[in-house]
């Protein structure tokens, strides 16, 4: 069985070194542009692991996957399936038609659920307990194709996104391995969608990532979870009275009663109040500065307020 693999950052790669390992017949990658970002050329993570498995004429990268050339130039390989896994364009249909037996996706939700760019993210914005891994027959319109195969993951309370990230990855190898091996056997079997339960999870802005002290002390806490590492939530801030963006990388729940933004600052530590309880603020970076504790933060900072 010929598979095409498509897929572009870290999360891809991984699933795409287990195909390897596993000895699945990948004949072809397909992969995003490499980026130049200042000054620096930053390669797709699936470009460097094909590069180990496969040459270099079998790496594929266009600007645009309707191009007809590199459409035409994949009808060659007579693939029986194409595997999608976090690519990062729009597939047309004439493209998801070449295999022979079908286009799959592996989303990081539990379809209908979070159909979009930032599943895993929102499942931890919206405080969920419960996610999971779906395999699906790929459709035009992004994410709505019927469901082969899904598997849950629980979400513990204090996990945050590069955790259950890797968490997902390591849910779907196996789950991705099991249908595969049902194309072989022809057992596979499809779920259409309940479209009454569909959500989504719309790509990820500047506003989603702002923290609002109005809002509750477990949705800000959920919202610093969702984007611990990178990109980081953020709040604006008044230092020495300079406006500053302070992004905040991890904090805690505390059960004291503050009014919201009202700022103490007791036993090197920074607390924080919302619309019920309070939060103590942990890890921190300050704009222009590197991260820090934020003991370390408030060392010989005269006035501070939250905007």
């Amino acid at each position: 069985m010929k598979v095409i693999f498509f897929g572009t950052p870290k999360f891809a790669a991984d699933v795409l070194t287990y195909l390897f390992e596993k000895k699945i017949n990948i004949v072809a990658v397909v992969t995003q542009v490499d980026v130049k970002k200042n000054g620096r050329e930053y390669i797709s993570d699936v470009k460097k692991v094909a590069g180990l498995y496969l040459d270099k004429s079998d790496i594929y990268q266009p600007e645009k996957a309707s191009n007809v050339d590199f459409i035409e130039a994949l009808k060659k390989y007579g693939a029986d399936i194409f595997i999608v896994v976090a690519y990062g364009q729009i597939l047309k249909q004439r493209l998801l038609d070449i295999p022979t037996l079908c286009s799959i996706n592996v989303h990081a939700s539990l379809l209908p659920k979070y159909r979009g760019a930032a599943p895993i993210q929102y499942s931890i914005l919206s405080g969920d307990k419960i996610t999971g891994i779906t395999i699906q027959k790929m459709a035009l319109k992004m994410d709505t194709g019927p469901i082969i195969l899904q598997k849950e993951i629980e979400i513990p309370n204090d996990m945050i996104f590069t955790q259950l990230q890797d968490q997902m990855c390591l849910l779907a190898k196996p789950l991705l391995l099991e249908v595969i091996d049902m194309f072989k056997k022809n057992t596979v079997t499809y779920t259409d969608q309940d479209e009454t339960k569909v959500t989504y999870a719309h790509k990820i802005t500047k506003e989603t990532k702002t923290i609002n002290f109005e809002n509750s002390s477990q949705k800000i806490y959920d919202q610093i979870r969702a984007f611990a590492m990178k990109p980081g939530a953020f709040c604006n801030i008044l230092i020495n009275d300079k406006k500053k963006e302070l992004k905040i990388f991890s904090c805690k729940i505390i059960d004291r009663k503050m009014k919201p933004k009202e700022i103490i600052i007791e036993n090197n530590s920074l607390i924080v109040g919302t619309s019920d309880k309070a939060i103590e603020i942990i890890d921190v970076q300050l704009e222009g500065k590197k991260k820090m504790r934020a003991q370390d933060f408030i060392k010989g900072v005269q006035k501070i307020s939250f905007l």
